[in-house]
């Protein structure tokens, strides 16, 4: 990964904003399946729970996205951790290992779209783990699992922009938020 520049929370979550907010889909999940109010306090909520407002937040691009980005991390999310015994531990790669998951990931639509456009132009935003060096995906699972399935299935995925991700350090004394988010969850409950 090569640094591109310092950002800020603000700057990442409108990044993400940006790319989500107006999303009907995301609107869909946000208000009537999570309960909020809209989308951008569905995904404060998220950022409250891992302090991401309160990080310091870089830029980088990946150098090598289709071996780089599957061994990031699934993020806290229950929907996505529940697929794995030990929570909080699993690649994208691992994820795409299991037959089952991978033939449900495979004729997923939104992973149907980015494999048959075979284009990835999107940003991601991570957390890195202090206690590992490892990057855990808080925004972009669709595309990083998108990835695993090209990579497992040797396709070539055209990567003519830059694929860049925002990062802040988890120090070890806060992996806790990570259970704590998964346990908690993203419902307005």
């Amino acid at each position: 990964m090569k640094f591109i520049k310092k950002s800020s929370w603000e700057e990442v979550f409108w990044g993400w904003k940006d790319s989500e907010a107006d999303n009907p889909k995301w609107i869909h999940c946000a208000t009537k399946i999570k309960g909020w109010s809209n989308w951008e306090s569905w995904r404060e909520h998220t950022a409250t729970q891992l302090n991401l407002q309160k990080r310091i937040w870089n830029i980088f691009e990946f150098s090598n996205p289709i071996n780089e980005i599957p061994k990031m991390l699934i993020g806290p999310f229950s929907t996505w951790q529940a697929r794995f015994a030990k929570k909080n531990s699993a690649t994208f790669s691992d994820l795409a290992t299991f037959s089952k998951e991978y033939e449900h990931f495979k004729s997923y639509e939104k992973i149907i779209s980015i494999l048959k456009n075979q284009s990835f132009d999107a940003d991601l935003i991570g957390i890195v783990r202090e206690d590992t060096n490892q990057i855990v995906c808080i925004e972009g699972h669709h595309r990083a699992m998108a990835l695993a399935i090209a990579k497992k299935e040797g396709m070539k995925i055209n990567f003519e922009n830059p694929v860049c991700i925002a990062l802040a350090k988890l120090p070890k004394k806060e992996i806790f938020l990570l259970n704590q988010t998964l346990e908690r969850g993203s419902c307005k409950a």
